[in-house]
């Protein structure tokens, strides 16, 4: 068994997928010397087929400042992390869509740390990825340890929620389950399951080489493909915990329509973009109304209630 760094580092730095490498080289030529890795993640990832759907790409830069010329684009990267971005490329293999986030340094290492509240940064991180490139062996060290924290953070901030003896996966689909739910998002809970599915030998070695740092003690019960964990807490711990994933929820769902607005103002065909992922993820038609269109920022409100009436976003 490794450390959380070795295991993470194994995962991360395997092969990406030629038309990854395609996109890749496209974020580099857009944002230049400023660019210290771009990292892979998401259902595209799972599914192995880049071609499939909208992959999603973080490019990690050196700050702000050197990524964006405008003042106003630096202003609202720093005041609403991340950035997000769309881009087509053909390659051989095919058109590759992406939608990609931008952020510095400085709040991957922040986000991915724990020093931020919410989990919009430790919750993803805390995923499988690929590292498609990193400037600097020093870069891709930083990615790798950043994700190790993402993992730990989740796990210590849900564990005092599990069972007193809990199954190693379960231990993350709960965990993740509490991260999704601070969003507005389409997709089931199914998705959580299909996610440490597909990854369980991953999140079983995460498992034990966090025990250590996080307190758990493996029972010996179970089996070798699903050991279980002892949990120790107290009442105290259980309810801080409660009320911080309620409140997480509460400001996560305010955060999301947010974000939407400000990708709809950063990629041309953003609205259409977000129309189209709830679409596929809920088989539900979804229109965008001219006055939504005209001004998003007035109209997006009623229009994010009326879907969350219908289910479209949980």
């Amino acid at each position: 068994m490794g450390t959380p760094e070795q295991i993470i580092r194994e995962r991360l730095t395997q092969a990406a997928p030629p038309p990854i490498e395609s996109m890749t080289g496209e974020f580099r030529r857009q944002f230049g010397d400023a660019v210290s890795a771009v990292v892979f993640y998401g259902s595209c990832l799972r599914k192995g087929d880049p071609t499939d759907g909208i992959v999603d790409l973080y490019v990690i830069v050196s700050s702000y400042a050197d990524a964006y010329e405008r003042i106003s684009d630096r202003l609202l990267a720093t005041v609403l992390p991340p950035t997000v971005g769309y881009k087509e490329l053909d390659t051989d293999s095919g058109r590759i869509r992406a939608k990609y986030a931008v952020i510095s340094v400085r709040d991957f290492r922040r986000g991915t740390g724990g020093q931020w509240f919410h989990p919009y940064l430790w919750g993803r991180f805390a995923q499988p990825c690929l590292l498609t490139y990193s400037r600097t062996p020093e870069d891709r060290e930083l990615v790798v340890a950043c994700m190790a924290r993402a993992a730990e953070t989740l796990i210590r901030r849900t564990v005092a929620l599990a069972p007193a003896v809990v199954d190693g996966l379960a231990l993350w689909r709960s965990a993740l389950e509490l991260s999704y739910a601070t969003e507005l998002r389409p997709e089931s809970t199914g998705r959580v399951d299909d996610l440490v599915a597909a990854n369980a030998d991953f999140y079983l070695q995460l498992s034990r080489a966090l025990a250590s740092r996080l307190g758990l003690v493996e029972t010996g019960g179970g089996s070798t493909d699903s050991p279980l964990f002892g949990i120790r807490t107290t009442f105290r711990r259980v309810a801080v915990t409660r009320l911080a994933w309620a409140v997480r929820r509460v400001t996560g769902k305010l955060l999301s329509p947010l974000r939407w607005l400000k990708a709809a103002a950063t990629f041309d065909g953003g609205l259409d973009y977000a129309a189209w992922k709830l679409e596929r993820h809920t088989g539900q038609k979804v229109e965008i109304p001219e006055k939504v269109r005209r001004r998003p920022w007035l109209h997006v409100w009623g229009e994010l209630w009326r879907l969350y009436r219908r289910g479209v976003l949980k």
